[in-house]
């Protein structure tokens, strides 16, 4: 095997498809990346057994031939080299060569045939839909994934279109069952389908399709399929059944208060430097025109704050935690948000106008 090529394109490859290396990973080969150079083109490919990640760019090959080479290593060479063109030569079958300018490094290779070959089986017709806006979705929703392995079908992101007669919908849903993030857009998938994308798989997923303007996707009850410029990634999908989210999404919420999203941030911030309690408990005041910030502890620390809001109704004194609180409303990039609230013990629905999603999270008892 034998090629040349610039190190930005070989980058931008490497990059798509490095982070679906297992580093701790014991089988050696599932630490490398496979090269792969026929035909006029490089496919790049890495792997857990859970991710399949593939990206490939144009090449004027020099001689044909395959192999795999330390993932973390190889990528790490790659970034610190000069910009200019980078030879790659498989020297035996356990020395790759690689030189760029006045630099030569040698990696150690494992046989290609040792690496993995996962299937994609049997995938739904493929959907065509906005990148960005995909990108957009799971950026306002994956903070909410869970970390919490005893409730596993929480540990990713319920990706799920809805058809009806005049529309289709695309929403993506995360919740750690103390904050729920729901985000939608318009599209035209012809099918319903639930599927839950395990988080590392969602980051993936965000890695490859940043900068698409189109991506495509295919579907099945165990993997899905993306596909986003010359990258494509396959993953397995977490199997359980995705909480009932609407059911959480508060539809009778009468007290709602308007207020800026910067100074109610910066203002839950600067108070909440105070508390030490695990759940770093913040106390909110809410009555006409203003909104009064509290945090007390036991060891005699209290900080208190004051904003003006829009609000002319009944007082409200109810409790979050302040770092949930601020990861939420970090989600609004609007000037002006709403939050509605029921009373003290229920929980509030953050949302903005054209924000196209919406936030619910859990009150705690102070």
């Amino acid at each position: 095997m034998q090629f040349e090529v610039q190190k930005n394109i070989l980058l931008k490859a490497l990059a798509d498809v490095n982070g679906a290396v297992e580093k701790k990973n014991t089988i050696s080969v599932l630490q490398n990346i496979k090269i792969d150079a026929k035909q006029g083109k490089i496919n790049l490919y890495a792997t857990d057994m859970d991710i399949l990640v593939h990206s490939s760019f144009d090449c004027a090959i020099i001689k044909e031939g395959s192999t795999t080479v330390p993932a973390q290593m190889f990528f790490d060479i790659v970034r610190k080299i000069p910009e200019t063109s980078v030879s790659i030569i498989k020297e035996s079958e356990t020395i790759l060569h690689l030189k760029a300018g006045k630099s030569k490094y040698n990696l150690p290779c494992i046989d290609a045939n040792e690496f993995p070959n996962l299937s994609e089986g049997e995938l739904s017709e493929e959907y065509e839909i906005d990148g960005a806006k995909f990108s957009r979705m799971i950026d306002k929703t994956r903070f909410a994934i869970s970390n919490d392995e005893t409730r596993y079908y929480l540990n990713g992101l319920f990706v799920q279109a809805i058809k009806n007669d005049e529309t289709s919908e695309l929403r993506c849903v995360a919740t750690d069952g103390h904050r729920l993030a729901v985000a939608n857009c318009q599209t035209h998938i012809n099918q319903n389908f639930g599927v839950i994308i395990p988080k590392k798989s969602v980051n993936e997923i965000r890695r490859i399709i940043d900068g698409c303007e189109k991506i495509k996707i295919q579907v099945s009850r165990v993997k899905i399929k993306v596909i986003a410029g010359n990258s494509v990634l396959v993953s397995k999908l977490i199997d359980g059944e995705f909480p009932d989210y609407e059911k959480v999404l508060p539809k009778n919420n009468p007290h709602a208060i308007k207020l800026s999203k910067k100074n109610f941030f910066d203002s839950i911030d600067r108070v909440s430097t105070v508390a030490n309690d695990k759940h770093r408990s913040l106390k909110l005041g809410i009555e006409t025109g203003k909104i009064n910030l509290q945090v007390s502890t036991n060891e005699g620390s209290f900080a208190h704050e004051e904003i003006d809001i829009e609000y002319n109704n009944d007082k409200i004194e109810t409790g979050f935690n302040s770092r949930y609180l601020l990861e939420v409303i970090g989600q609004v990039d609007k000037e002006e948000l709403t939050i509605h609230f029921k009373d003290a013990f229920s929980p509030a629905l953050v949302e903005a106008n054209e924000l196209g999603a919406v936030y619910v999270i859990m009150p705690i008892r102070i």
